[in-house]
């Protein structure tokens, strides 16, 4: 839901002019909204209903954002034309000189055990992560027109967050 941005703009230092968070169920966007709220955001936080693989609605962001963040919803699709359309419409959001963060799931010992209990994002279905290697999912961010600048991984090598400069304008 973006609590990890909202409670970064809280504490005040460096807040940014302005946060737009998106998600596709209204419950979350009610949520978001409640948060915003509650820690006083209202001035410089919006939260609105959205389709993260919805290139053209990403590219139409308003404002233009100079920084675009994509934290977990990846390896909850397999289709990696999916999540090229999604990267297409944040580099077409972000300028040159913007940045990206998003982060991967090469591994993750518990699969079996999450697919059998999350099941919220697939309608009832068991939800089985599609794990990219780091290289995939860095390919995937380049073919957008974004240059790797740094990776964080943790100690267990499940999760990886990192951080991309916009190049170049996107193909197509």
């Amino acid at each position: 839901m973006g609590r990890y941005v909202l409670d970064a703009a809280a504490r005040g230092a460096g807040a940014p002019d302005s946060i737009l968070l998106r998600d596709y169920r209204e419950i979350n966007v009610e949520a978001g909204r409640r948060l915003i709220a509650e820690k006083s955001l209202d001035a410089i936080a919006r939260f609105v209903a959205g389709d993260a693989f919805d290139r053209d609605s990403l590219a139409a962001v308003d404002p233009r954002p100079t920084l675009g963040i994509v934290s977990g919803l990846y390896e909850l699709f397999a289709d990696n034309q999916m999540v090229g359309r999604s990267l297409a419409g944040l580099a077409a959001a972000i300028p040159p000189a913007g940045f990206l963060i998003y982060t991967c799931q090469p591994w993750h010992p518990q699969l079996e055990l999450i697919a059998r209990v999350l099941t919220s994002h697939r309608h009832g279905q068991a939800w089985i992560m599609r794990r990219r290697t780091q290289a995939e999912m860095d390919q995937l961010v380049s073919a957008a027109g974004f240059r790797k600048v740094e990776q964080r991984i943790d100690e267990w090598g499940i999760f990886t967050v990192v951080l991309a400069e916009r190049i170049q304008p996107p193909a197509g």
